[in-house]
């Protein structure tokens, strides 16, 4: 297998005095969907925000692509590459959905090429197109969570960050939202997926890991994780 993509050597992060990820590691390939799954309060999210250099490092290394971006601030990392949907998706419910989308090309400069990704997120969600000039608070929920991963793919990352994405939605419109990202991947994005939906995230993972209370404690390809005894007597009710 080629060199990752984008590899976590021993990351940690703290709370104060509380450890929420304990020194994990993994590793991105590019083309991939890599997900990380595990309950409530396991880390997930801490780990993402951390990789986003949205909070802060303990310890460890992350690297993409040769580049350090352990230490990097945030714009920084959108600009190299690595865009992070927030859990929740954190649309600007005042602003249009056009306006949304433009902001999450903020740090492109080339306006052919704006116009471009747009219009690829247009293709992919027909519904925002039909939106454009409406205010995003004025979307339902699967909406603002594609209006979400549509600002994200903006500002054209070679890898998307994604938390939570099926949360509150219902499970006709999670099954949308997790075509898409199959369509995404396919046409060449690399993906790194948090969720709580473990089923369906390692049904379309080629690699996927298990944390608990901050470790890692299994990994392996998304269907080898999906047959385990262990995660599916704690994840998926058998």
């Amino acid at each position: 297998m080629n060199a990752p993509l984008l590899q976590v050597s021993g990351l940690k992060v703290a709370y104060g005095h509380v450890e929420a990820v304990k020194g994990i590691d993994l590793e991105l390939h590019e083309g991939q969907i890599t997900t990380l799954v595990g309950a409530n309060g396991a880390g997930k999210s801490t780990t993402l925000l951390a990789l986003s250099g949205l909070v802060k490092k303990s310890a460890g290394h992350v690297m993409f692509d040769g580049k350090d971006l352990t230490r990097m601030a945030p714009h920084k990392i959108v600009s190299s590459g690595v865009v992070q949907v927030a859990e929740g998706r954190a649309t600007l419910t005042t602003l249009t959905v056009q306006e949304n989308l433009e902001l999450g090309a903020y740090t492109r400069r080339d306006r052919h090429s704006r116009v471009h990704e747009l219009d690829y997120v247009f293709n992919l969600f027909p519904v925002l197109k039909e939106r454009a000039n409406g205010l995003a608070g004025n979307l339902s929920g699967g909406e603002q969570q594609m209006l979400a991963i549509g600002r994200a793919l903006m500002a054209k990352p070679r890898v998307l960050l994604l938390d939570e994405p099926s949360m509150g939605l219902a499970p006709i419109i999670v099954q949308d939202i997790f075509r898409t990202l199959r369509d995404i991947n396919r046409a060449g994005l690399t993906i790194f997926l948090v969720e709580q939906n473990v089923r369906q995230a390692l049904k379309i993972a080629d690699r996927a890991y298990v944390l608990e209370t901050g470790c890692i404690v299994l990994g392996g390809t998304g269907r080898e994780l999906l047959v385990n005894p262990k995660v599916q007597e704690a994840y998926l009710g058998s």
